[in-house]
């Protein structure tokens, strides 16, 4: 890797950066246990933790009552799908991300599995046709496709599920932080992410949001920090059947007062404005690249990650140049957020010019 350029980082939907801003209130959060440990976790459990759900809650305009903080997506749909009853017959996307299939599959559901036609688009007719001709139960399935880029209609998606009777899990990793994400326009019954991608949080934390209809159907069957309340007085325990049942114990500090600050960030400079400005960036990407695009040029269905075809050592090419992408499968994944400007756009392109003609 050549040092002394700059780096262009294009990779977010692998790993988001962390401002240094984010990154300063974990330090600050664990001085405090250099010689006040308990009197600093103490503080962090009873008033900060209550404000960093409420703040998550807004940033996803729902109530704090239906958020768990939890480790990462994996370990809330794993939760998730033992308080299922298993007889559920689920659709999944044979190309989502193998996080969101293999709980199912290993715990034995009668698993129907959904394909694409071109390798992108995922078409909402084809999945109410499954879900009406297959009796589907469960539809569980990523916000945003991480080989492709492909972003589903989430809010219609779950309105035609709701309209068939089947319920919806949604993997929002590679959305949240990147698309305005709002609760009460979406209405799905589950909606679950890890932060370390489009948050730029870091590793270690999770949201589970869990509608209170879906809740009530579906009481959790793993216990956790929160699962019961102990009552001293006569030495019995009183179940809490709410969401934050799911709620392991010795949460992430350091990673949810980072995840605190990073909402806070985001909201400074407004999800609509972050979205519009990743979307510039990622046209501009699409109507200039030389090379063949997993999908479509136009934005429809389009998030901010672009899958081009790897030839001839592009990619090397590209990290030798200090332009930091994923190979995958055969294709560079180039994942544009807010940090990035048209100046990255530039130097990429400028990239993918030189080893063309190279």
């Amino acid at each position: 890797m050549t040092e002394h350029i700059t780096p262009v980082y294009l990779n977010t939907a692998a790993c988001g950066l962390i401002a240094n801003t984010v990154l300063q209130t974990g330090l600050h959060l664990y001085q405090g246990f250099e010689h006040i440990a308990s009197a600093a976790s103490e503080h962090w459990r009873d008033v900060q933790a209550p404000e960093i759900r409420s703040h998550i809650a807004r940033f996803i305009a729902t109530r704090p009552e239906n958020i768990a903080l939890i480790p990462n997506f994996s370990y809330g749909l794993n939760a998730v799908v033992q308080a299922l009853s298993g007889q559920e017959t689920v659709l999944l996307y044979r190309k989502d991300f193998p996080s969101v299939f293999i709980p199912f599959v290993i715990n034995h559901f009668k698993v129907v599995w959904l394909d694409d036609d071109d390798g992108f688009s995922i078409d909402l007719n084809k999945i109410e046709s499954l879900i009406r001709s297959e009796k589907i139960d469960v539809v569980a399935i990523s916000h945003v496709q991480w080989h492709s880029g492909f972003r589903i209609d989430l809010q219609a998606l779950c309105s035609r599920c709701r309209e068939l009777g089947a319920r919806t899990i949604v993997d929002a990793t590679q959305s949240l932080g990147a698309v305005q994400i709002s609760i009460p326009e979406l209405r799905p019954d589950v909606l679950i992410a890890s932060n370390y991608k489009w948050m730029n949080a870091g590793f270690g934390t999770g949201i589970l949001y869990m509608s209170p209809e879906f809740a009530a159907q579906y009481p959790p069957r793993i216990s956790g920090a929160h699962s019961n309340a102990f009552q001293f007085a006569d030495l019995s325990f009183r179940q809490n059947t709410s969401v934050t049942n799911y709620e392991p114990g010795s949460p992430n500090m350091f990673g949810f007062s980072i995840l605190n600050k990073a909402i806070e960030e985001k909201n400074s400079r407004g999800m609509e404005q972050i979205e519009a400005h990743n979307r510039m960036l990622t046209d501009a990407l699409l109507q200039q690249l030389s090379v063949p695009v997993i999908g479509g040029r136009d934005l429809q269905n389009r998030s901010s990650i672009v899958v081009i075809r790897e030839e001839n050592g592009l990619h090397e090419f590209l990290l030798k140049n200090n332009i930091i992408t994923t190979l995958r499968n055969g294709h560079i994944r180039v994942s544009i957020h807010f940090h990035n400007t048209a100046a990255d756009i530039e130097r990429l392109m400028q990239c993918i010019g030189d080893h063309h003609n190279g």
